[in-house]
């Protein structure tokens, strides 16, 4: 029983941190600061991103963002899949990553949470065996004192 709340314990909160770390970003709501908050997107990139859709009006594609001055493929490569073209999409595409993260880190995290429960057990057989070598010793006492008692 031990063994199995150990084990589940640690996989829950192995699970934990890529479901808390995904975000998108919808590119046509986002202010300066949640723009920011991308990979390669400073505060000017950022900025000129706000002006190049007041300009132009919303962002009809992801690619769109080649057109905003400083952002050319190698930035965008990096950061199409933390933006989105909606609040759906950016929904969607928040749980694909959440699942698809879960999966890419199941087996190793099962298999080191498996370790660690391993350890945790085998501490606690050791624990018990000493518990039970120091009752005997107890009982090898107590027996002692009795007979010392009669005699």
């Amino acid at each position: 029983m031990k063994k199995t709340l150990a084990i589940t314990s640690l996989l829950l909160s192995l699970f934990v941190s890529p479901v808390v770390l995904a975000e998108t970003i919808n590119i046509n709501t986002a202010d300066v600061a949640a723009l920011d908050s991308l990979d390669g997107i400073g505060e000017k990139k950022a900025e000129a991103i706000v002006a190049y859709r007041t300009e132009h009006g919303e962002f009809k594609t992801l690619e769109d963002l080649k057109e905003v001055s400083g952002i050319g493929d190698k930035l965008f490569d990096k950061i199409k899949d933390q933006v989105a073209l909606s609040d759906a999409d950016a929904a969607a595409t928040d749980k694909t990553a959440k699942t698809t993260d879960a999966a890419k880190t199941d087996a190793p995290k099962a298999d080191k949470a498996e370790t660690a429960a391993e350890k945790t057990d085998a501490k606690a057989d050791k624990t018990a065996v000493k518990d039970e070598k120091a009752e005997a010793a107890d009982k090898v006492s107590d027996k002692a004192a009795v007979k010392a008692d009669k005699s």
